[in-house]
């Protein structure tokens, strides 16, 4: 229940919101960590920050205006890969703050990263791939998005670990591709 009343103050927020002028600026969305957040853990668990960066991407691409794009053109969003690096612990009762930046892009995929900040430290940084298909899995392009959106055309470069994950998401895709074909 926690989490659906966090999406619902997420997604009402954003969607009162003007959409950004620069779709590559950060956005941010602030979180409460509640008691329940943590089970029986003596720190929020690894699934409950990733619920977090789900709010945060959800955050994101509602403010950029890449939402409207979206629901317009029947398309759908899915994350494909994401890493969590931990600094520190996530504790309650507290507020997170979670800074969102889409760093690149290549072929149908969106990198982000989220900075999850609390007390003004950094206590995880999270690095997110997703794409962007269409009806019955058609690639959708983003350097088409980005233009639309008011992006450059071409991506920003991309580092080892994003060109990286990109590729071995291709490979995986291609072998269970290969796989369904041969059942």
């Amino acid at each position: 229940m926690n989490l659906f009343l966090r999406f619902m103050i997420v997604l009402l927020s954003a969607l009162r919101s003007p959409i950004a002028n620069d779709p590559l600026a950060p956005t941010r969305v602030t979180v409460p960590v509640w008691r329940l957040d943590q089970a029986f853990a003596p720190a929020v668990p690894l699934h409950r920050i990733r619920s977090f960066t789900d709010l945060a991407t959800i955050n994101s691409v509602i403010r950029i205006g890449l939402g409207r794009l979206i629901r317009k053109n029947g398309w759908m969003p899915i994350i494909q890969v994401e890493t969590i690096s931990l600094s520190g612990e996530l504790r309650c009762p507290a507020k997170v703050e979670i800074v969102t930046r889409i760093v690149g892009w290549q072929d149908n995929y969106v990198c982000y990263t989220h900075d999850i900040n609390m007390e003004g430290e950094t206590v995880a940084v999270s690095r997110m791939l997703a794409r962007i298909i269409g009806r019955k899995g058609v690639k959708i392009g983003i350097d088409g998005i980005a233009r639309e959106l008011g992006a450059p055309a071409e991506s920003p470069r991309l580092d080892a670990s994003f060109v990286a994950m990109i590729a071995e998401s291709e490979t995986g895709r291609a072998l269970a591709g290969s796989a369904h074909d041969a059942a």
